[in-house]
């Protein structure tokens, strides 16, 4: 049951009573069917509130159709198609052909009955009027149920794609894993070959030198240049494996900022974008360092005054000089004052020899550009 339809039967029973006015009914037929009226209101509204009781409800909704339509049928008629609307439907239940046969039926038999002509003019004015209801009543359960239907398909399709993710981030972790397990072996396998057999060389150069210091001295000398050119060739090898193993500067620098970005977009659902050009080998650890803090300072400082949708951060290394820029499509400062965070950020490109320029351009601007050396 919907809670306008109250209002229709509320206003039926007030269209009644004014047309009982204007055809002179008795007071006792007025009070009698006041009294339906009431009461038919009032298991309405029960059967609102009352889930639990319903089919005691509906029972006496039944019973009332029941009695009051012999008791008074050029008057309690009026509001039968509506009384009889609320008992044959259900808001939980689709449209039925046997209920339209029986709201058919019963509707049409007070026409049968009742030849009063102003009677059949009335009546037919609230039957179709039910009619009208009951069509938009169905029409907006059709509505709800294929929304609910829709609904649950996506929240079906949404678990679905939501284990297929937790079975590719498993699948991600361990392959990791045992990436990590295969490089830790091919290392340790390195380390053994290599490293091990260089110092086991080294080691037994130096105790054929010991044994025979006393009696060739000129041979313990060779042992002993051996043994340090053999260590020195470990070392270089450890050297080399270290820089095999070692990412490059400028991988940790990107994946620094890119990191970065990404908990920020994470953290506050506000679209970030890296672009890095140029040769990136150019820059040093410092100016990595200076880069990376005044990202973290923009950002800071988007999340205080800006309050924008999207960040974009561009990287780009020319032949003198890096031009790092943090824009975003926030609102501007009506009036711009340098705070202590961006004075900073001039403070750690000036110590490198470059400068900060910040720009109201379409958002706001911050733009850091250090000189090569």
């Amino acid at each position: 049951m919907r809670s306008y339809k109250l209002i229709v039967d509320g206003f039926s029973g007030l269209a009644v009573l004014l047309l009982s006015f204007y055809l002179h009914v008795s007071s006792m037929k007025m009070a009698l069917y006041l009294s339906f009226v009431l009461f038919y209101l009032t298991l309405l509204i029960c059967m609102e509130f009352f889930s639990r009781y319903q089919l005691l409800l509906q029972l006496g909704l039944f019973i009332l159709l029941i009695v009051s339509f012999p008791l008074g049928l050029t008057y309690y008629c009026l509001l039968f198609p509506s009384m009889l609307l609320t008992f044959l439907r259900q808001e939980e239940q689709a449209f039925s052909w046997r209920k339209l046969t029986i709201l058919s039926i019963l509707g049409v038999l007070p026409l049968i009955l009742e030849h009063d002509d102003w009677f059949q003019l009335i009546y037919m004015f609230f039957l179709l009027g039910t009619i009208f209801v009951q069509f938009l009543l169905v029409k907006t359960t059709i509505q709800l149920t294929r929304k609910e239907r829709e609904v649950e398909r996506l929240r079906i399709k949404a678990g679905k794609l939501r284990e297929q993710l937790d079975m590719l981030e498993a699948q991600r972790l361990e392959d990791k894993y045992f990436i990590q397990l295969e490089e830790r072996n091919a290392l340790s396998h390195r380390i053994h070959d290599e490293l091990g057999h260089s110092l086991s060389g080294g080691l037994i150069q130096l105790e054929a030198a010991k044994l025979i210091l006393q009696k060739d001295s000129q041979k313990a000398e060779e042992l002993l240049t051996n043994a340090i050119q053999i260590n020195q060739a470990g070392i270089e090898s450890i050297r080399e494996t270290l820089k095999e193993i070692k990412p490059p500067q400028e991988s940790l620098g990107v994946t620094r900022l890119k990191q970065e970005l990404k908990q920020f977009e994470m953290d506050y659902h506000i679209r970030s974008f890296l672009e890095a050009r140029g040769v990136l080998e150019k820059i040093t650890p410092p100016i990595w360092h200076c880069l990376q803090q005044n990202l973290t300072e923009g950002l800071t400082n988007i999340l205080k005054h800006a309050e924008p949708v999207k960040v974009s951060v561009r990287l780009v290394v020319l032949n003198k000089f890096i031009r790092f820029e943090i824009q975003n499509d926030g609102k501007a400062p009506e009036q711009f004052t340098k705070s202590l965070g961006l004075v900073g950020m001039e403070e750690r490109a000036a110590k490198l020899g470059g400068s900060v320029t910040f720009r109201a351009k379409n958002g706001f601007l911050v733009t850091t550009v250090i000189p090569i050396q």
